[in-house]
C-alpha cells in the first residue's frame, strides 16, 4: 500500500526544478537577524512584565511610618510604642522598627557624615508590611489611629505607602512593555514583507520553469509547495541561529542582573514560562513565513500566467 504524501512533502524530482539554495544567500541570515531582534524585544517585554508583577504584589504591600521627634530617648521610646501598636492592628503582616544607625545610613549618600556630626535628628522609621496593598484611605485612617493613641492630633507622624512613589515606575514599565510588544509586531511584519519580496524575486527568476510546469499539467499549489519548502528551511535555519545567539546574550545579561545590589531590579529575570514563549517565536515565524510564501505565490501566479 503506497503511502500518501502530505501537502508539504515534495518529491525529489520536483525539488530539482527550483534549487533550494538553503544556507546560502542573504535570506537565511536576514531571517536570523529578524528573529534575534524579535527574541530580544520579547525577552525585554517578558522580563518587564514579570518584574512589574512581582513589584506590584510585594512592594505595594509595604509602607513606612516616620516619627519626627527631637529628643533621641523619647524618639526611641515612641518608636517601640508605635511598633507595638501597629502589630495589634488588623491586616498587618509584619512590623519592623528600623535602627537609627540604619536610618542614618540611608541619608549618608546625600548628607554624608555632616548630619550626624551636627547632631541633626533623623526620623524614627518603622517598616510595615500589609496582608494586602493598602489604599490611601487606609493609610490615612491608620495615621489618625496612631495620632489618637497619644494626644489626638500628632503632626509628627507620617505614613508613606510604597505604591505612591512606585506608581510612576509601574507606568514606565507598562509603557516599555507596550513598546517592546510593538517592536515584536513590527519585526514580524518586516519578516513577512521580506519573505514576500524574496518569493516574488524567486518567481521572476524561475518564471520560465514555472511556465513549463504549467504546460506539463502542474498546478499553482504544486509550485507554491516548492517555494514553501525553501522558505521553511531558510526560516528554520535562521530561527536556530537567531535563537542560539539571543539565548547566549540573555543568559549573559541575566548573570549581570543577578549581580546587582538589592533594588528595583533585584530578582528580575526571564521567568520559566518566558523561555517557552521565546522558543515558540521561531516556530511562529516559520509558520508565518510559509503562509506568506504560499499567499505570495498563489496571488502572483494569478496575474503572471
Amino acid at each position: 500500500m503506497a503511502l500518501q504524501r502530505t501537502p508539504f512533502a515534495i518529491a525529489a524530482h520536483e525539488r530539482k526544478l527550483i534549487p533550494d539554495g538553503r544556507f546560502s544567500g542573504a535570506m537565511p541570515w536576514v531571517m536570523a537577524i529578524m528573529i534575534f531582534l524579535a527574541l530580544l524585544s520579547a525577552a525585554a517585554a517578558l522580563t518587564l512584565f514579570d518584574a512589574a508583577r512581582q513589584g506590584r504584589s510585594e512592594l505595594t504591600r509595604q509602607a513606612t511610618v516616620q516619627l519626627l521627634e527631637d529628643d533621641p530617648q523619647m524618639r526611641a521610646v515612641e518608636q517601640q510604642r508605635l511598633a507595638s501598636r501597629l502589630r495589634n492592628m488588623p491586616g498587618i503582616a509584619s512590623v519592623r522598627a528600623v535602627p537609627e544607625s540604619e536610618a542614618r545610613a540611608l541619608l549618608q549618600p546625600w548628607l554624608g557624615d555632616s548630619a550626624e556630626a551636627a547632631g541633626i535628628p533623623v526620623p524614627a522609621l518603622i517598616d510595615v508590611e500589609f496582608a494586602q496593598a493598602p489604599s490611601a484611605e487606609r493609610l490615612l485612617q491608620m495615621r489618625r489611629e496612631l495620632a489618637r493613641d497619644k494626644d489626638g492630633n500628632r503632626s509628627d507622624i507620617r505614613i508613606d505607602g510604597n505604591a505612591q512613589w512606585l506608581e510612576p515606575w509601574f507606568r514606565l514599565m507598562r509603557t516599555l512593555l507596550a513598546m517592546a510588544g510593538g517592536i515584536v509586531l513590527l519585526l514580524l511584519l518586516a519578516t513577512a514583507a521580506t519573505v514576500a519580496l524574496a518569493v516574488r524575486g524567486a518567481l521572476n527568476t524561475h518564471k520560465g520553469t514555472i511556465e513549463i510546469m504549467h504546460m506539463m499539467g502542474s498546478t499553482d499549489l504544486q509550485a507554491a509547495r516548492l517555494f514553501q519548502r525553501r522558505v521553511a528551511l531558510d526560516s528554520l535555519f535562521g530561527g536556530t541561529i537567531g535563537f542560539a545567539a539571543a539565548t547566549g546574550l540573555l543568559l549573559l545579561l541575566d548573570n549581570r542582573i543577578q549581580a546587582l545590589d538589592p533594588g528595583l531590579l533585584a530578582g528580575a529575570g526571564m521567568p520559566i514560562y518566558g523561555w517557552l514563549l521565546l522558543l515558540l517565536i521561531p516556530l511562529a515565524v516559520t509558520g508565518l513565513s510559509v503562509a506568506m510564501a504560499r499567499w505570495t505565490v498563489l496571488s502572483t501566479l494569478k496575474n503572471m500566467l
